[in-house]
């Protein structure tokens, strides 16, 4: 009934299992709003990033299937060095890479390429603002810029500190809609988020853990903010912790919540599974922790058996995905996990991949 069936070895515990294309399915006859999309940073400074697209089966007469190069595939060209990440707002797809300096704007749907946000300094991540504007945030010039998608053109620029990293839209607080930007120091070391309010005017500034890096919010509205710490590469033993941060939106204040108890390991990918806080225990491919919402204590047990690079969680469907890298030249592998954490199936994706976008 299926071509093209392709066999993985999915690794560790992991069985082999087989990600056959439907006869007849191509790049280009894709519904890329219909499954998980994955950023693939590529090569380091030698090849391309790719997108990859992962469909995994909902129904019996449903299969698994992958394009490891969707963009590329459709687009006649490749994506370009180091892809960083990637959101889906008003219809469209955006992916920021890296030091290519560019953001590329694609049709949602079809992943056909529509505008190319070039002269950017070191994109990194995205922040949907609404009214079909978008936030990106940039190392190389410590600034964020404001997309507007609608004219395809940079609508404002705002400075923050070095190194401006993950972003979070707050609709309320006590200062009304905020943006709050978590400033990493990029190459260097930072420790703090910088506050706009709905005009774009910078109001605070919080200090916060080395190397602010994510956040995710809770059921409650309460938003939580993952610091990395600093790795220190003569010896590890003296650098920084990671930390944990709790954002009160109401009084617009960021409180130490917890450190780790480990200051070799410097955590990345904070999501938020609806009672507790999930994260990779290490950004250079960890395992994935978890810690209920109300407790204080740093998770140190394993929740996801494999050691993963990128984490994401699909709230619809109650599923994790991990993006676990085979090594830095070869296709990685995206997986998929029941809400408890059990391995469901995985999937190839292309090299390196560093940001899961959840269908």
């Amino acid at each position: 009934m299926f071509s093209n069936c392709i066999r993985i070895l999915a690794g560790f515990s992991l069985l082999l299992v087989a990600a056959c294309q439907p006869d007849g399915l191509t790049p280009q006859n894709q519904d890329y709003r219909q499954g998980v999309l994955v950023v693939n940073e590529g090569p380091f400074q030698t090849g391309s990033g790719t997108l990859s697209f992962a469909h995994f089966a909902r129904t019996a007469g449903d299969s698994n299937y992958a394009f490891s190069s969707a963009f590329d595939a459709v687009n006649g060209r490749p994506l370009g060095s180091l892809a960083q990440s990637a959101i889906r707002i008003s219809g469209k797809l955006l992916v920021a890479v890296h030091l290519a300096g560019t953001v590329e704007v694609m049709d949602a749907k079809t992943l056909v390429s529509e505008f190319t946000f070039t002269g950017l300094g070191l994109p990194r991540f995205f922040q949907d603002l609404g009214n079909d504007r978008v936030a990106v945030s940039d190392w190389q010039d410590n600034r964020v810029y404001i997309l507007d998608l609608k004219e395809n053109a940079v609508a404002d620029t705002l400075v923050t500190d070095s190194g401006p990293e993950g972003m979070a839209w707050l609709p309320t607080s006590s200062a009304g809609p905020v943006l709050l930007v978590a400033c990493s120091g990029g190459f260097g070391q930072n420790n703090t988020v910088a506050v706009f309010n709905s005009a774009l005017e910078r109001i605070q500034t919080w200090t916060v853990g080395d190397q602010p890096h994510s956040f995710a919010k809770d059921p409650s509205g309460t938003w939580w903010l993952l610091n990395q710490g600093t790795a220190n590469w003569t010896d590890p033993q003296l650098g920084t912790p990671g930390t944990l941060y709790r954002i009160d939106p109401q009084n617009l204040t960021a409180t130490l919540w917890s450190t780790a108890t480990d200051v070799t390991l410097h955590p990345s990918h904070l999501v938020c599974d609806g009672t507790g806080l999930v994260f990779l225990s290490d950004r250079y491919a960890g395992k994935a922790v978890r810690m209920p919402l109300a407790s204080t204590a740093w998770p140190t047990t394993v929740f996801l058996p494999q050691t993963l690079y990128s984490l994401a969680f699909d709230a619809q469907r109650q599923e994790f995905y991990g993006g676990r890298i085979t090594d830095y030249s070869e296709p990685g592998q995206l997986i998929r996990y029941r809400s408890n954490g059990t391995v469901l199936d995985s999937l190839p994706v292309g090299v390196v991949p560093g940001f899961i976008l959840p269908e």
